[in-house]
């Protein structure tokens, strides 16, 4: 497999994963946070609306049908709480508007979050709602967290197949560089690399023929060497047993110093013969 190869498939691996994952995504968006939901965002604020629009035209405030997911607290002319359907994150700040707010300044947008006043005869109501979907930001950091998963592992395991690869490419080559000569070519599995495998395994078996060569022709040489220093020890010892014969019998000053010379010399030829021979 071609290294150009193994970037295709990863990126349509990536790719795949990804389509997969938004497909899903927009079915859960679909489905849940902008279906037939109570608690989905826009259907929230319709039904607020509408519950608003009914009041007012029956112009009173009927507790009893205010829609789910959202939260309100009622107050007298007087001061006094009536009704209060509200969660302990958002009671807070719609106490806060309530104080706050007049019948001029009745509209409130802060972030993703709508307050609203709505006043009847002898009564005001303060109404909180969120345009955003519940577990949003959960539900998008999910999304993200997915994402970035999909993109990671893959990469990962990419990332660990070359480095395999190339790590036994260079053990392979650092045993050619101390001449191991037992080692078999390898196969990566990648295209690029073996081909230069391919390429490291010829200069293998020339390495290989050059090395058999060389000990083949320093195999001759201590043959030849040994063969020479056997032909020499022969006649080494016959002449200095014919030196050495001559010595014992009567002879005269001056060849008898000529015979110790041949012995003498004899005995270093034969010791360089017998130093030649143990090498």
């Amino acid at each position: 497999m071609t290294i150009s190869r193994m970037i295709g498939i990863y990126i349509a691996i990536v790719c795949v994963l990804i389509g997969f994952t938004t497909l899903v995504a927009i079915m859960f968006i679909s489905f849940f946070l902008k279906g037939e939901s109570s608690y989905a965002a826009d259907n929230v604020e319709k039904a607020v609306e509408a519950w608003i629009y009914d009041c007012q035209e029956s112009g009173e405030i009927n507790t009893a049908l205010f829609p789910e997911g959202a939260d309100i607290i009622m107050i007298s002319a007087d001061g006094k709480e009536i009704f209060a359907k509200v969660s302990p994150s958002k009671e807070k700040a719609l106490r806060k508007f309530a104080k706050e707010s007049s019948p001029e300044n009745g509209r409130m947008l802060k972030g993703q979050d709508v307050y609203l006043r709505m006043d009847a005869a002898d009564e005001s109501a303060f109404i909180h709602y969120c345009v955003s979907a519940p577990y949003e930001y959960l539900f998008l950091f999910g999304l993200a967290l997915a994402y970035l998963l999909e993109v990671l592992i893959p990469t990962v395991v990419l990332v660990k197949k070359i480095k395999s690869s190339l790590r036994k490419v260079f053990d392979y080559t650092e045993s050619l560089k101390r001449q191991d000569l037992s080692v078999s070519a390898i196969n990566t599995g990648i295209y690029e690399l073996d081909q230069i495998n391919i390429a490291t395994e010829g200069m293998h078996k020339e390495l290989v023929a050059t090395m058999e060569e060389k000990w083949k022709k320093e195999q001759d040489s201590k043959a030849q060497m040994a063969q020479i220093a056997h032909d020499l020890k022969t006649p080494l010892t016959v002449i200095r047993g014919n030196a050495d014969l001559l010595m014992e019998k009567d002879c005269d000053e001056e060849s008898k110093e000529s015979l110790e010379a041949i012995v003498r010399n004899s005995e270093k030829i034969a010791l360089s013969v017998l130093d030649i021979l143990e090498k």
